[in-house]
């Protein structure tokens, strides 16, 4: 039987289905807490991720890959880093920052299962998961009233009559916005009430990044509104760049909650970096094909 080098823990934030987790033995943290106003308890969350490494330390399992979505859309990946510091000499605990979200966060933990599956050291397993989650993205279409709509990519230090004044129009108009979540960071490319306009907008993103990074894959994400997939879905039915689908899923609780029950995304990743065990694209292609983006987000 094939040793298996290392242990992962995730949670539901990587939109991964289940049966895909159990397969690879995956420890997930099934709950993220809140406290009274709503608000996710950053200090319980860390106490429940020093148990479960614990918890995984005395069963043997002493090195433990932990993935989790970027700061700007969880604040999972910051406790993350907090509890394995605090297990400290009880386990080696490597937490990686998918960079991205959802769906996009499950591509790295996909992937890492397969590296698990294959043998691969711990070592190896962190390197090539740190590689692709600097090249997976995740465009998002949040609805309207979802909390992420509201994020500021511009002026951050907009007075609160000017925030609010935003909103208000951003309400009335039925607009919403088209984001990319990518190493880390999260851009507005778009603004449109009309969802067609944007889901194309979001294809020709996808385009631009195959035209510098080669061949896509890629997944779909909903969030309960089958319209609004097909919507998503039409654009990417082209010959506009080559693209492979990997399938659809549907977004956790933990997910809706941020970009609100009606939303559509789509997460991606250069074909070669996400199928490759080794080798990736160039940090510079990359960082381009970002840049790119988000300088053409008011086109």
């Amino acid at each position: 039987m094939l040793e298996r080098n290392f242990t992962i823990v995730c949670d539901r934030g990587c939109d991964l289905p289940p049966v895909y987790l159990e397969r690879a033995q995956a420890t997930v943290l099934e709950d993220v807490p809140h406290d009274a106003l709503g608000h996710v308890d950053e200090v319980a969350l860390t106490q429940a991720l020093v148990r479960t490494y614990r918890a995984l330390a005395a069963q043997g399992h002493d090195k433990i890959v932990s993935v989790h979505s970027c700061a700007s859309f969880s604040p999972v990946v910051t406790c993350a880093r907090e509890a394995a510091a605090a297990c400290e000499g009880v386990a080696d605990v490597r937490v990686i920052d998918a960079g991205s979200a959802s769906a996009a966060t499950g591509m790295v933990v996909f992937r890492l299962m397969c590296h698990w599956a294959d043998g691969a050291t711990l070592d190896e397993a962190v390197e090539q998961a740190q590689r692709l989650a600097g090249s997976v993205r995740l465009l998002v279409i949040p609805t309207v009233a979802a909390r992420f709509a509201r994020r500021r990519s511009r002026k951050p230090r907009a007075g609160l009559l000017g925030r609010a004044t935003s909103s208000l129009r951003i309400r009335i108009s039925g607009e919403r916005g088209l984001y990319l979540v990518s190493r880390g960071e999260v851009t507005q490319l778009a603004r449109s009430s009309e969802l067609s306009d944007l889901t194309g907008r979001l294809a020709h993103a996808m385009s631009a990044v195959a035209a510098s990074e080669g061949e896509l894959v890629y997944a779909t994400i909903e969030t309960g509104d089958a319209r609004a997939l097909r919507a998503l879905e039409k654009p990417l039915d082209t010959n506009e760049f080559e693209a492979r689908r990997l399938g659809s899923v549907s977004a956790s609780s933990q997910v809706e909650k941020v970009v609100g029950q009606g939303a559509v995304a789509v997460a991606f990743a250069p074909a070669d970096v996400y199928w490759r065990a080794a080798g990736t694209a160039g940090e510079d292609e990359v960082q381009a094909a970002d840049d790119a983006l988000r300088a053409g987000r008011d086109s």
